[in-house]
């Protein structure tokens, strides 16, 4: 059994299921082409064939990325915006930068937040807990409430941080409530195969995310956790990062042989929209909106 720390949202635990290896690909497509929906791209702000208006957002990569770079990151933003459920209708590259247009009525007000949280870069790791140590806070806050502080591990959990998987890591998690020194990865994003959006099984009406790793990231997975289950707290851990921060780190009692499981309180679209984000792989760079045009 394994008994989980607290993150964001509320406790998330690893689970062991039965691993199902399918490994994910991610098609290109030209600086010249739009990635399509099976209705096509259009060129005008309004789709005069279903009457529907698109917001269009202006994405920019946080460094310079060459075409074929652009591409992929064209195909894994549509994908990432499908599992989302954001009604995106095309991703197209341009003079540097990719030009999404969403349909306005069913996607709401919250367009530009939805998009700039699906383009992080989505790094994702997996690591063996070397220490913990209480997250530290100070009393300088507003009106003499805590405010927390520790470093800028612990700064504001919207900024992704680099994450280096060859070199040890020091992270808080998304509550900071906790912090982190870590080994270097054992696991990262290349070694999921699937990620999986699922209705918790245990009656909660939560959601939950599964991760089945590839045949070399089982491997690992069971590997690391056997070792962690034989070693004393807090070395008993196990963290899985995302974009340098932990997003959960339980006590793990014995080798999982399967596929983790990450459950809590998650409502269906945060679910959907981070296993979106994980099976789509990572983004060369990480991107901005530099504009928002929200439609009329």
């Amino acid at each position: 059994m394994i008994q989980p720390t607290r993150n964001r949202r509320a406790a998330r635990s690893l689970v062991a299921t039965v691993a199902v290896a399918a490994v994910l690909g991610v098609a290109g497509c030209s600086s010249d082409d739009p990635v399509k929906f099976k209705d096509g791209d259009h060129t005008k702000p309004v789709d005069e064939a279903s009457g529907r208006d698109f917001a269009e957002a202006r994405l920019v990569p946080e460094r310079a990325l060459d075409e074929r770079q652009l591409a992929a990151s064209a195909e894994t933003v549509r994908k990432r915006a499908s599992a989302g459920r954001l009604p995106v209708k095309s991703v197209t590259v341009r003079d540097g930068a990719l030009v999404v247009r969403v349909a306005v009525k069913p996607s709401g007000d919250d367009t530009r937040q939805r998009l700039a949280a699906i383009v992080h870069t989505g790094q994702l790791s997996v690591r063996a807990v070397m220490d913990v140590t209480p997250y530290p806070t100070a009393t300088n806050g507003p009106g003499g409430t805590a405010a927390p502080s520790g470093g800028p591990e612990c700064g504001d959990p919207a900024v992704p941080r680099v994450d280096d998987p060859a070199a040890p890591l020091v992270a808080c998690d998304d509550k900071a409530t906790e912090k982190f020194t870590l080994a270097p990865a054992v696991i990262t994003g290349t070694d999921v195969a699937k990620a999986e959006a699922k209705a918790s099984l245990q009656g909660s009406g939560g959601w939950e995310i599964q991760l089945d790793w590839t045949q070399k990231g089982q491997a690992a997975f069971t590997t690391l956790t056997a070792d962690a289950a034989g070693r004393d707290v807090p070395a008993n851990r196990v963290a899985i990062v995302w974009d340098g921060r932990v997003l959960v780190a339980p006590t793990v009692r014995s080798a999982i042989p399967g596929a983790a499981v990450i459950s809590g309180t998650y409502t269906e679209a945060d679910a959907r929209q981070l296993a979106g984000t994980i099976g789509s792989g990572m983004l060369p760079a990480g991107f901005r909106v530099e504009s928002f045009e929200p439609g009329r």
